[in-house]
């Protein structure tokens, strides 16, 4: 069993989700209703592509809407709220820099995905892109959260010369499942952290038994839990439906 922390969940989001909508305010309140004082949260409507200016410009508009309304709610209950900039390749293909983004923004961090994108590519753009937020994390101190998984493009070590570059970046490897190269970087890299949002029982016992328990961060990937039981389901969740399906989510873990 996982023992997690239980009032810090640092892998959260809310947007739109495929065909389902999770209100930002919403989400942060089911998570207060749970006792978390500590929340990182990035906006899945960043996954949305546009196909021409007046859609982006609706879409950045309604991320940067999900974002306020998310710190208000978090200001409202005191929780300590760490907004994760999604970074969207398209835009800085476009010509906007990361820093030109951050520095004037309510964002404290950073959320990358590889799968999502041009991220899926190991281009030259794509690593001078990499570089650039670490650049701006270590200018601006915001910790730099990174999905993994079992494959070459969410690889652990992907961007491993970044960990050693940058030694005085926070980065958050989410999932943790390839659990050996985790273990790997854990021991080279004192900033290298993982979260235990979707890390199996195994992976996890096994990075305990070799010394790393602190490095693992409680994450739960919430609202993604729910969203996989409900699919099907095209209503739109409500504040008592989540706060009943993350208290599972924590009983369980």
């Amino acid at each position: 069993m996982k023992k997690q922390n239980a009032t810090v969940d640092l892998h959260v989001h809310f947007g739109q989700y495929y065909k389902l909508y999770y209100q930002p305010s919403t989400i942060i309140k089911c998570l207060h209703n749970n006792g978390i004082k500590e929340i990182w949260a990035s906006s899945t409507t960043s996954c949305i592509n546009w196909k021409n200016q007046d859609e982006k410009n609706q879409l950045l508009q309604d991320i940067e809407m999900e974002i306020k309304e998310a710190v208000f709610t978090a200001n409202k209950y005191s929780i300590n709220f760490i907004p994760l900039y999604w970074v969207i390749p398209q835009r800085h293909l476009e010509g906007e820099s990361v820093e030109g983004i951050v520095k004037n923004s309510l964002y404290k961090g950073f959320k990358i995905h590889p799968r999502c994108g041009e991220w899926t590519e190991n281009t030259p753009f794509i690593r001078e892109l990499f570089e650039e937020v670490c650049v701006c994390a270590k200018k601006y101190d915001m910790p730099i959260l990174i999905h993994t998984g079992l494959d070459i493009v969410d690889a652990p070590d992907r961007f491993e010369e970044y960990f050693l570059k940058y030694s005085d970046v926070k980065f958050v490897l989410a999932h943790c499942k390839d659990t050996d190269k985790i273990i790997d970087l854990f021991s080279k890299y004192n900033n290298v952290y993982g979260d235990t949002s979707f890390c199996p029982n195994e992976s996890y016992n096994k990075i305990c038994e070799y010394g790393f328990s602190d490095r693992m961060q409680s994450g739960t990937d919430f609202p993604i839990p729910h969203w996989i039981k409900e699919t099907m389901n095209e209503s739109f969740p409500d504040e008592e439906e989540l706060t009943l399906c993350y208290k599972k989510l924590k009983n369980k873990s």
